[in-house]
């Protein structure tokens, strides 16, 4: 999200788990924070690595907490047929990337409160912990982790219901919106617009706390910047999918698509499509027939000198069955089809014919041309 390279946990429920890079910078802030200020005050006379062991325990629990968060948005949305690219952890907590719109309104707002109701659950099992462990005389080092934890889902869990877009409570005002307006980019213009108000006013509560001398309030203005970009963000992403979504394919493709001989050496594709062409992925013919796609990708895969021996139908890729549509289609909904692991073109197929060739450079050059109009 902020052009850093992302660690990849795994795949739970089939959804693509990831870490950004910057999200190491909000748990050693968050450990430290716990390690040297919130334990030693609340649990006296521990020693150094006894605080160390509780604050990055802790710090992780709660970022365990915030995976689950995400989750429950992913398999709402899941469950309401709408697939889910990725789920990235970052900065300040995490995303669910959605291939598309939810379906509806109601479904919007299912999928906008699971992730608080799930922080709320999640504070409310750790204070039963808490409270058991308590009752059980523990050590207060066993049971005030619990307390934490039980406080800051809690909290999470009331800021993400913040009537500000892209916030959960935002998504929450944007479906009571479409309700009523029975218009998606309206919807998502007012409540992004709730967003930035708000966003303002945490920077306005930031600015009075420091001049008053509470510098803990600079963390306000942190969150309020980072709210007002994402609103803005999301209207103008909002915008130019609805641009895409009035753009057929059959006004951007490549026709008649150039394909690439099956027998056609790397070292001749390299040289008479790749060098200087206008594309990086092309369809595969063999006897009258498409068969595959091959990308640039595929050949770098290769050793150099293996080129000349080595031919386009050995690198391929043959799974074809998600890379076909119609040319009626809309460029919004092939936008899948584009992900890092897609295939990376989409051929045109009408009644049955290759009538061109949709490529990652198509997208890239009509999302730009969307985003200037926009």
């Amino acid at each position: 999200m902020f052009g850093l390279p992302s660690v990849k946990l795994g795949r739970p429920f089939g959804i693509p788990l990831e870490i950004d890079a910057s999200w190491f910078l909000i748990l050693f802030l968050v450990a430290s924070s716990l390690t040297t200020s919130y334990f030693p005050q609340t649990v006296p006379d521990l020693g150094p690595v006894a605080y160390v062991a509780l604050g990055l325990g802790t710090a992780l629990a709660f970022f365990a907490s915030l995976v689950l968060h995400e989750l429950a948005h992913s398999l709402v949305a899941l469950a309401g047929g709408v697939k889910i690219t990725r789920v990235t952890l970052f900065l300040f907590g995490g995303v669910s990337q959605m291939e598309d719109e939810p379906r509806g309104p109601g479904h919007e707002f299912l999928l906008a409160m699971a992730g608080p109701v799930t922080s709320l659950l999640i504070g409310g099992a750790a204070w039963l912990v808490r409270q058991a462990l308590y009752a059980a005389g523990a050590v207060e080092a066993a049971w005030v982790p619990f307390e934490y934890l039980a406080l800051i889902n809690v909290m999470l869990a009331l800021f993400n219901l913040l009537p500000g877009f892209p916030l959960d409570g935002g998504r929450v005002l944007r479906a009571v919106l479409w309700a009523i307006t029975g218009n998606l980019l309206k919807a998502t213009k007012w409540a992004s617009r709730a967003g930035q108000t708000l966003g303002v006013l945490l920077i306005t509560v930031a600015v009075f706390g420091v001049l008053n001398g509470t510098f803990d309030f600079i963390w306000f203005a942190v969150m309020g910047w980072f709210l007002s970009t994402l609103s803005a963000s999301a209207y103008q992403n909002q915008l130019v999918r609805a641009a895409l979504a009035a753009i057929p394919l059959r006004q951007i493709m490549s026709t008649p698509a150039i394909l690439a001989p099956a027998e056609l050496s790397l070292a001749e594709l390299a040289d008479g499509y790749f060098l200087g062409g206008r594309h990086k992925t092309y369809p595969v013919l063999r006897d009258g027939h498409v068969i595959g796609l091959v990308s640039i990708d595929h050949v770098n895969a290769v050793a150099r000198g293996d080129w000349p021996s080595t031919t386009v139908a050995d690198v391929a890729s043959r799974d074809l069955e998600k890379s076909v549509a119609p040319p009626d289609a809309s460029v919004e909904s092939v936008l899948g089809m584009f992900d890092a692991s897609g295939p990376g073109a989409v051929l045109v197929v009408d009644e049955g014919r290759l009538s061109g060739i949709v490529t990652r450079s198509d997208i890239i050059r009509v999302i730009r041309e969307s985003v200037r109009r926009a």
